[in-house]
């Protein structure tokens, strides 16, 4: 009987949920339609303090043109907005007053360069199919909100230099939300008011190749999941923060091209382990690490920059780095080299043969005998201290040097007189203090140097 009744009105109960979804759907068409975008966009910008000029398309007057405002990208097919690019144009405003339910398609958002305060919303988390969020060089402050974990497409993330607070493990992998963002490949949190650890759960960002957390307040030890899962990992910054504990050993990043710890409060040795891994650059400078300098370091044949300074390491340079002995002339792709308060020996002539050198720094050591010839094929020299016990005169062929445009050989045992082809160099600092130096210093030759001679 009660099956009879339903038959004879199962047209009516298929037509009521007929009806009852495209009402469903009219809501959504409504609130995401290019004129609701428009409209939303135009209340957002009436709460800017001062709208900049080139914005004057985003106008009422010009509503069904949105695809062509300025700042604005949309999609060919559907004519909704996809991209919202507003870097660098000056706004002083807040995210809390821009309507985020109308753009749920949006893929881009960059409001990098501007004066946006407040807080960033929770409700940015309905931009699910954003790939890139730049929020940097603003002055958001407050946590940011976990909600952030729900955007799963995530590619590039920045939220450099803000005055952001709270503590990383509540804001961004609270139950490893971070880690559901498996698309993350940048993630830019330098120069806030971040403090606590760095999650564990980053290390289930798998396709991370970029992170930089430098300038903030950040403690504890650097995970080893982030040392060892984070294999595509090309830029680590943690520099400047308050982290502890050793160098994890289980360090596997083989893809790594810069990495900078300095400014922190390392401790133990530097491990040999960091060997394995081919970064252009390595600064640890500013640590408590102590121990030897681990030989693997040698191998690194396309560092550039290394900088292990202010440390209590031992004061013995590793052969394989170069003594600093003939060896140091196999690290051809070396542009800086700062090696302070290390050595005891002398300069090798080797040291030529890294004709890439812009920047070297081997000030305060115990460095003795001569200034070797060969330093005049550094032709890309442009920043040259020796400050140490060096003898003998000095050498002519500083003359080649012809990017050179700092010259500090104070405080030495120098002789003789100074070459005339130093004449040749352009540039305006060139110290040589605390010498024997002897003989007329035909000033007139000298005219751009700013001269320090005594």
């Amino acid at each position: 009987m009660e099956g009879g009744v339903f038959s004879a009105h199962k047209p009516t109960y298929l037509l009521l949920l007929l009806h009852i979804f495209l009402l469903a759907l009219l809501p959504f068409k409504a609130i995401s339609s290019p004129k609701t975008q428009a409209e939303a966009l135009l209340t957002w910008k009436n709460t800017f303090a001062s709208a900049p000029p080139s914005l004057t398309s985003w106008s009422l007057t010009n509503l069904n043109n949105l695809c062509n405002w300025t700042a604005i990208v949309c999609d060919h097919s559907t004519k909704q907005v996809s991209q919202i690019d507003l870097s660098n144009f000056n706004i002083d405003a807040t995210l809390t007053h821009f309507n985020f339910t109308p753009f749920l398609n949006l893929t881009q958002f960059n409001l990098n360069g501007n004066n946006f305060t407040g807080p960033v919303p929770s409700a940015i988390g309905k931009l699910s199919k954003l790939t890139t969020l730049d929020l940097g060089n603003n002055f958001f402050d407050q946590e940011i909100p976990v909600e952030i974990s729900k955007l799963t497409e995530l590619k590039y993330l920045s939220f450099f230099n803000n005055t952001l607070i709270g503590v990383i493990p509540y804001q961004l992998s609270n139950l490893q939300k971070l880690g559901l963002c498996t698309s993350l490949t940048y993630l830019d949190l330098t120069s806030n008011h971040l403090e606590g650890k760095i999650p564990s759960s980053i290390g289930q960002l798998r396709e991370l190749h970029y992170l930089d957390l430098h300038m903030n307040s950040l403690d504890s030890s650097i995970p080893s999941e982030l040392a060892w899962f984070c294999t595509n990992l090309t830029y680590l910054d943690l520099t400047s923060n308050h982290l502890e504990g050793k160098i994890p050993s289980s360090i596997q990043l083989r893809e790594l091209q810069y990495l900078d710890l300095h400014m922190n409060s390392l401790d133990s040795s530097i491990p040999s382990e960091l060997g394995f891994v081919p970064p252009h650059l390595l600064d640890l400078t500013s640590n408590h690490l102590e121990g030897k300098i681990p030989s693997s370091i040698g191998q690194l044949r396309e560092l550039q920059y290394l900088d292990l300074h202010m440390n209590s390491l031992d004061s013995s340079i590793p052969s394989e780095l170069g003594k600093i002995p003939s060896s140091i002339g196999q690290l051809r792709s070396f542009s800086t080299l700062i090696l302070v308060q290390f050595l005891n020996s002398s300069i090798p002539s080797e040291l030529g043969f890294c004709t890439s050198l812009t920047y070297l720094d081997l000030t305060s050591n115990h460095l003795e005998g001569k200034i070797p010839s060969s330093i005049g094929q550094l032709r890309e020299l442009q920043y040259l201290d020796l400050k140490n016990s060096l003898s003998s005169s000095i050498p002519s062929e500083l003359g080649f040097c012809t990017s050179l445009t700092y010259l500090d050989l104070s405080r030495n045992q120098l002789s003789g007189s100074i070459p005339l082809t130093l004449a040749t160099l352009q540039y305006s600092d060139l110290n040589l203090s605390n010498n024997n130096l002897n003989g007329p210093f035909p000033q007139r030759l000298f005219p751009s140097w700013r001269i320090m001679i005594f």
